[in-house]
């Protein structure tokens, strides 16, 4: 399996990267290259949450790519980049066999890949004795001090199938072919006694207060073994008191609608809940799991605060009514999930959410009717995220709705999303959202090109922080001046992919702005090496970030 193409890669270097000893925190971004392309965009986060509990694993994942093949294959070994093995960006590789025209697994999720500290293969990489349909994969480029920007896919034509290709992994090679009992027979564990006294039981004099205080440290797969040790235990390790930050994420091959029954007596007080990726695809569990969710939600509407439900495949309308029976919900992610549901009528009975203040609906199949219907019951929302959003074709209604229900925006994210139009009057009613910080209009050029957007944002959305304008390919010097002019809080500025804006531009940013501290030009045709590096002797509190041309 080739995750990572070399010809292709564009290093984070010091070649690249000027005034900045490193990068801040990556944020995964898809691309124009492909579907399957990850741009890193070096801009920080823009959102920070407070981390869950703690987790058993050091590995966590942020993101996570799933590709499918066309036949049943047996994987034997995998290529991958030096560095990001080094860094461990790739957390986790998982194999399954499912079948995609009925979704179902026939099969478990078998790991195939792991991270880890110690540079030995067998310790990362895993044997599978099965076939698989489908590769699963968990990054985080959190852990990397400097990267690229590459095209991570999986290529049938270099995936190894095991009765045409040698092994690569001595280990897996003797694994297969001598079998376990053959390699384990001559060895002895080492065993070594604890002398305990006679009558001596530490643990079990502990005090329930002490126990709640050495519990509230644990992961939940640690409280989970915990629970099993005795009914004391277990009635301390199952209060809900220990599950008011949870993060199922990480566990996503093993929820189940079994294991949310299990769970929702101690989601009852459940304040944030991240249930990512956590979609059990067999048919005869499918329903079991949604009855498990909205059995949880029942419970906790009156204190779930956070709620994210990112990769989750599918959202029945008896799920949204749940959803919004929650008045202190502050976050509602919503990220790649069929939204089909929206489109019967399902806020009939439902209430608004006041506290609600950001939404997530990026890369779903969400229309305007629906997101339009959501936005009238959010009338506090400040973070609205609606990328790749191909369902959504007209901005207008949208606009419009923003600026007469949700006054208080702040972030607006519509990347890849849809095309602006300069002859129409949605930019005179976008200039209405005064309170707008984050900007992000992507390859959202208006066609035809024209400046009006920008001029009537730059005229009114003064408390502007960041703004990205990637691929607007006739965007000028001359048309950027009005921002650069009026937004003087700008502290980010992304213009990747913009072959008419030349070392001008940076130089009056520079000089106009007095928080800029980030700007990108990846990819600009007009803006040298020279130049950016003459800039970053000048003006040393910018990190500037450039590329050569593809």
């Amino acid at each position: 399996m080739l995750l990572f193409d070399n010809t292709n890669d564009i290093e984070f270097k010091t070649t690249t990267i000027y005034n900045a000893p490193y990068f801040p925190e990556y944020v995964a971004h898809h691309h124009t290259m492909g579907p399957s392309d990850l741009l890193i965009r070096p801009l920080g986060r823009l959102h920070d949450q407070k981390p869950y509990r703690c987790q058993d694993n050091p590995f966590s994942a942020e993101y996570q790519l799933t590709f499918q093949f066309l036949e049943q294959v047996n994987v034997t070994h995998f290529k991958m980049h030096p560095s990001w093995e080094e860094a461990n960006v790739v957390a986790r590789i998982w194999g399954a066999w499912i079948d995609h025209n009925c979704l179902t697994i026939e099969g478990k999720w078998h790991l195939l890949y792991e991270a880890s500290h110690s540079k030995d293969p067998s310790e990362r990489y895993k044997v599978c004795f099965e076939l698989i349909t489908t590769i699963r994969i968990e990054l985080n480029k959190n852990f990397l001090m400097y990267s690229r920007v590459t095209c991570p896919f999986l290529n049938y034509s270099q995936m190894d199938i095991l009765s045409n290709f040698p092994l690569v992994l001595p280990l897996e090679g003797r694994l297969l072919y001598e079998g376990v009992q053959t390699l384990t027979r001559n060895i002895v564990p080492k065993i070594e006694p604890v002398a305990i006294s006679n009558g001596d039981n530490l643990i079990a004099d502990l005090p329930t207060e002490m126990l709640y205080n050495i519990f509230a440290y644990l992961d939940l797969r640690s409280l989970s073994r915990c629970a099993q040790v005795n009914k004391r235990w277990n009635s301390v390790a199952s209060d809900p008191r220990f599950y008011q930050e949870v993060d199922l994420k990480v566990y996503w091959n093993k929820i189940n609608g079994k294991n949310l029954k299990k769970l929702k007596n101690k989601l009852q007080i459940v304040r944030k809940l991240d249930m990512s990726w956590c979609t059990d695809v067999t048919i005869m569990n499918f329903y079991k799991y949604i009855d498990g969710l909205i059995s949880i939600l029942e419970k906790a509407k009156d204190t779930i605060t956070h709620l994210c439900l990112n990769h989750t495949y599918l959202i029945f309308d008896d799920i949204m009514e749940q959803i919004f029976e929650c008045p202190n919900l502050e976050d509602l992610r919503l990220r790649n999930i069929r939204l089909d549901c929206l489109d019967y009528g399902w806020s009939e009975s439902c209430q608004e959410l006041t506290s609600l203040k950001t939404l997530d609906v990026s890369l779903s199949n969400i229309k305007e009717s629906g997101l339009i219907e959501i936005l009238k019951m959010i009338p506090n929302l400040e973070h609205l995220f609606m990328d790749d959003c191909d369902k959504l074709r007209n901005v207008e209604p949208i606009v419009t709705t923003v600026v007469n229900y949700n006054p208080r925006l702040k972030s607006w994210s519509s990347s890849r999303t849809f095309h602006l139009k300069d002859n129409s009057k949605a930019y005179e009613e976008f200039g209405k959202l005064i309170h707008l910080e984050y900007l992000d209009f992507t390859y959202c050029e208006p066609k035809p090109y024209g400046s009006n957007w920008l001029k009537c944002i730059a005229m009114n959305c003064k408390k502007l922080k960041r703004l990205e304008l990637g691929s607007w390919k006739e965007l000028t010097d001359e048309d950027l001046l009005p921002v650069l002019i009026y937004c003087k809080e700008l502290s980010h500025l992304y213009l990747p992919d913009i072959p008419k804006i030349s070392s001008w531009t940076l130089i009056t940013a520079c000089e106009n702005l007095p928080n800029l501290g980030h700007i990108c030009v990846y990819w600009c045709e007009n803006i040298s090496k020279e130049m950016v590096e003459d800039l970053a002797k000048c003006y040393k509190h910018v990190n500037f970030y450039r590329i050569r041309s593809l």
